[in-house]
């Protein structure tokens, strides 16, 4: 039974971008080409259009939720090209990647990887 996907980035209008991207994060390199790891992908705007952006498919790259997130309320330049762009959103999340690892090491490691994982039905 097929379901209609239309209006959705996985099923519909990101199709052709996922392809070109090989189902990977272009600012972190998270792979999607698992299915858990494919119902993490989204369609991001290299130039947001907040700040002038289109909905042309050279405006658009496959990011991950977690990457789409940080880079979600970043401002540019119009003077700025889209690799200038591209870079800048992967300088950003290089630098938070940074920050929440650091956090992970710091807080959620120690306390929760040594106890037995909560049994869920």
């Amino acid at each position: 039974m097929k379901q209609n996907l239309s209006g959705t980035s996985l099923g519909d209008y990101g199709k052709k971008i996922y392809k070109k991207y090989h189902y990977t994060c272009v600012y972190c390199g998270f792979d999607g080409r698992s299915f858990d790891n494919w119902m993490q992908l989204s369609i991001d705007h290299i130039r947001p259009k907040n700040c002038g952006g289109t909905d042309e498919s050279n405006n658009f790259v496959v990011a991950c939720r977690a990457c789409n997130s940080i880079t979600s309320r970043m401002k540019f330049d119009n003077n700025l090209s889209n690799s200038q762009i591209l870079k800048q959103k992967r300088d950003k999340v290089k630098e938070r990647r940074t920050i929440f690892y650091q956090l992970w090491i710091d807080e959620v490691a120690p306390n929760y990887l040594n106890k037995t994982l909560p049994n869920i039905k």
